[in-house]
């Protein structure tokens, strides 16, 4: 019998997930935040969300535009599916007027922004929803936390960031230009989180896989070659609350191991799920890398103290670049934002 549970990080990446652990005055710091994370439905929110449900003290609301999937969120944490808990609130990034009234409301001291749109084939056909989402979104998201005095900010971001070619990619980095920007001129700890995929993570590459499979279809490959990054759920939530507590530059960069190639791990599956699916090899999409990585160069990295996260800051020169961009940006207009991708 297809049984997908079988398909776990251990099992098809042969190693395990690596420990999480929160010192006391770590947890003491934790309890007396509240905590708004937007994107609270999705699997990395929703791990963050979990993980901080089981600290003693911690408040928190999650935040997501995804109705099923915050509904799904609050009957894990509570069995009750009248889904009247404070902790959950309908929210979409992209509605100013509803995130004023939502801070003004809770009056978060601390936000961890999950939420954002991840499908690089879809964002390269509408770049224009890259921008209101994961552009102007997380801007209004980060100028708002601002004016409402939020003291620390972590913007969740991708592999895809680091050198992009995608419209994804793009979108992402000019995030993370934003809210580094804000932490240089306003003094403040807000910072972003890179990492890689997110092992079998809903709309994931592995969750396409074991769909195919069951359904015996063809297993769509881009390339022999293409490696990724991948990490486990509840790395990411732990790791993201690490640094929070670290908060030591522009970009934390999580220790992810060696890339691995997805050809191999569609082998893997196929032995463990005993399937001998045909692959199919359709080449390399637009926007598309062979290699993803995680960083340009890796002089430029610091310690954090902790192994598993480096720190990378921007070169200060970037913002002289930057700074007519930015100004371009605060305009909203799609097309001469689209124009600036083009050029970035």
């Amino acid at each position: 019998m297809f049984n997908p549970s079988l398909i776990t990080f251990q099992k098809v990446l042969g190693r395990e997930v690596s420990p999480a652990f929160f010192s006391s005055e770590e947890l003491d710091v934790l309890s007396r935040e509240k905590f708004l994370i937007t994107g609270a439905g999705g699997s990395i929110g929703s791990r963050i969300v979990k993980l901080l449900s089981t600290i003693p003290g911690v408040q928190f609301l999650a935040t997501d535009r995804d109705e099923s999937a915050l509904h799904s969120l609050s009957l894990s944490l509570n069995t009750s599916a009248l889904f009247d808990s404070s902790n959950f609130e309908l929210l979409d990034i992209r509605d100013r007027p509803g995130m004023e009234s939502c801070f003004s409301k809770y009056m978060p001291t601390v936000v961890i922004h999950a939420a954002a749109l991840k499908h690089l084939s879809v964002l390269q056909k509408q770049p224009r929803e890259a921008m209101l989402t994961n552009v102007f979104g997380t801007m209004d998201l980060v100028d708002l936390s601002i004016r409402s005095g939020v003291k620390n900010f972590v913007n969740i971001s991708t592999d895809k960031a680091a050198s992009p070619t995608s419209v994804l990619g793009i979108s992402k980095l000019i995030a993370e230009f934003y809210v580094s920007h804000h932490r240089k001129v306003s003094n403040i700890s807000y910072t972003s989180c890179r990492f890689g995929n997110v092992f079998n993570s809903r709309g994931s590459v592995i969750e396409t896989f074991i769909r195919q499979m069951e359904v015996g279809a063809p297993i769509t490959l881009t390339h022999p070659e293409i490696t990724r990054f991948f990490m486990h759920t509840d790395e990411a939530a732990f790791l993201t609350l690490k640094s929070l507590l670290i908060n030591k530059g522009d970009i934390h960069i999580f220790e992810m191991g060696e890339a691995v190639r997805i050809i191999d791990v569609v082998t893997k599956m196929q032995d463990i799920l005993q399937t001998n699916s045909q692959i199919l090899v359709t080449g390399l999409r637009e926007g598309e890398k062979l290699n993803e990585i995680l960083f340009e160069n890796e002089s430029m990295l610091i310690d954090s103290g902790n192994p598993l996260i480096k720190v990378l800051n921007f070169d200060p020169k970037i913002y002289e670049v930057l700074s007519g961009a930015l100004r371009l940006l605060s305009v909203r207009d799609n097309e001469l934002t689209l124009k600036l991708i083009a050029e970035f």
